[in-house]
């Protein structure tokens, strides 16, 4: 059956439409962060996301990244209550695309901090990771989360995750600047506080957002 010319066009303008509403949604749920990334009754997790050379990004940041691409991680973990312990793990899901190449765990390792600690009390820890040479996950979306637990005792105990970044994976070879060691961290992220993106970080989102439709086979007429 024919469509009339009249009504393809409205459907495409429709379409349009919807996927301007969903990058506003998109930009009023995740470009402007919360204050605290995420918090729970005994304590609460910042974190941040750093190109190379580039300004350090509230968590959660929407990236387009390259095969072979690196880039820093730093998570501030804050206590809110007295606990006896926390943990704190970089987590990805599905198929592997990211590798730690420098900081205090490699990823899924849980770091430990076992001792009697007070309230508001912080610590920070750096991470220098890169997309994996050869992921098979590309031209398509990949989170890297951070996980924290704060455990009062055996039985009370508090989490907080969330995605330190959602990034669009490229199928392409990176060619630039890479980061060579930890000295490259040693700079701190601002505290945090509501951005807009660039130019290029619009690209991205767009393209995620492109790459959530597609999966989901909304298809433009």
């Amino acid at each position: 059956m024919n469509i009339p010319l009249g009504t393809r066009r409205d459907l495409k303008m429709h379409r349009i439409i919807f996927m301007l509403g969903l990058l506003f949604l998109f930009f009023s749920t995740n470009v402007i962060p919360d204050v605290c990334a995420g918090d729970s009754q005994y304590g609460s997790v910042h974190a941040w996301f750093q190109h190379p050379g580039g300004e350090w990004e509230n968590a959660t940041a929407h990236p387009c990244l390259k095969r072979s691409e690196s880039f820093s991680i730093r998570v501030e973990v804050t206590t809110r209550a007295p606990v006896q312990v926390f943990f704190v793990k970089l987590h990805e899901f599905g198929t592997p695309v990211f590798e730690v190449l420098s900081g205090p765990t490699v990823l899924e390792q849980l770091l430990e901090y076992r001792n009697p600690l007070s309230s508001n009390q912080t610590f920070s820890y750096q991470w220098i990771v890169q997309v994996r040479p050869n992921t098979s996950w590309v031209n398509a979306v990949a989170p890297l989360e951070v996980f924290v637990q704060f455990n009062k005792n055996d039985t009370e105990y508090g989490i907080v995750d969330f995605d330190v970044l959602t990034a669009y994976i490229q199928d392409v070879n990176w060619n630039g600047t890479q980061i060579e060691s930890s000295s490259a961290l040693l700079s701190s992220p601002p505290n945090p506080k509501p951005m807009m993106p660039g130019f290029p970080s619009i690209i991205c989102i767009l393209a995620i957002i492109f790459g959530v439709l597609l999966r989901k086979k909304i298809v433009l007429v």
